[in-house]
């Protein structure tokens, strides 16, 4: 038994006329009657009755019909998927980002990425500046998204930015400037830094904020170090001092009531997010997740 012969039985049973089945097949009536009669022979019963102006199924012939759609339709599936399974894209990815931006749209970002392709699976990496660089130079993470710092010296590294956020100085309600619109760097000059631990400064971290505020005439007064952000928000809700935090932190805060984010004039662009990945890294899924969630054309990925 073919499946081209089951499908001119049906053919010919829903128009119950031979010269038109033959027609739908753009083949000859005549090759049409005899795959017909070689699958009457085949099963050994009569599926249909006819003569000159007639065309009728048998009994058998309308039993054998469900069972032929059936099977045509089970075939025509099991051609899809195996079509599907030719192209369908497998893979997994290492994925490393920056503490606090889960507050970001990153979770949609993944979602959309997964939902076009459900067979790359995720491992997530949540940590600090220092350790997300190591993943990519280490090969333990595919890509990064992680705060901007030096990176001259990363030579085996490429990476693309995703966007610039504004800084803005988080302080305890009662702080003498948490009524401002807006406050210069200087203005902070006296007041205590509540800052986040930094493990070292390979990449330019420390450098990078003292940078910053030897330029508005000062270094900063830092009264508490704490392990994460979380931690920071709650110390200046306790009054230990102010913190600095880029706007994808402070538009999520959820102690309003308690602190205060205040923009700093000249600093809406200080916190540059990027994307990294190390330039050797051959994984396939890199260059789609690229592409996909963050729009970087083939031209602007690296990957030998």
């Amino acid at each position: 038994m073919q499946i081209r012969q089951l499908e001119y039985f049906v053919a010919v049973s829903e128009h119950l006329n031979f010269t038109k089945a033959a027609q739908q097949f753009y083949i000859s009536q005549t090759a049409v009657t005899q795959q017909i009669k070689a699958l009457e022979t085949e099963l050994g019963v009569q599926l249909f009755i006819r003569n000159n102006r007639h065309v009728a199924l048998t009994p058998a012939g309308r039993t054998f019909l469900e069972d032929a759609r059936a099977i045509l339709r089970r075939t025509r599936d099991a051609m899809d998927r195996a079509k599907q399974a030719s192209t369908v894209f497998t893979g997994s990815l290492n994925i490393g980002f920056v503490k606090g931006y889960e507050k970001t749209n990153l979770s949609d970002q993944l979602a959309e990425f997964h939902v076009r392709y459900p067979n790359i699976a995720f491992q997530l990496t949540r940590e600090n500046v220092a350790e997300l660089y190591d993943g990519i130079l280490d090969r333990s993470l595919d890509v990064i998204i992680n705060l901007q710092y030096s990176l001259d010296d990363l030579e085996d590294m490429e990476y693309r930015v995703i966007r610039q956020y504004p800084l803005l100085a988080v302080m305890p309600a009662s702080h003498p400037l948490s009524h401002r619109t807006s406050i210069q760097r200087c203005e902070l000059k006296g007041y205590p830094l509540v800052d986040i631990k930094k493990n070292d400064n390979r990449y330019g971290e420390t450098a990078t904020i003292l940078k910053a505020f030897t330029a508005a005439g000062f270094l900063p007064d830092v009264r508490y170090i704490s392990d994460d952000i979380e931690t920071s928000i709650l110390a200046v809700a306790a009054g230990l001092g102010y913190a600095l935090l880029p706007s994808y932190i402070t538009d999520a805060l959820t102690m309003k009531e308690k602190v205060i984010a205040v923009p700093i004039e000249g600093e809406e662009k200080l916190m540059t997010i990027i994307a990294a990945w190390h330039k050797e890294n051959d994984n396939p899924a890199l260059v789609k997740f690229l592409s996909e969630v963050f729009g970087f054309s083939s031209t602007d990925v690296c990957i030998h």
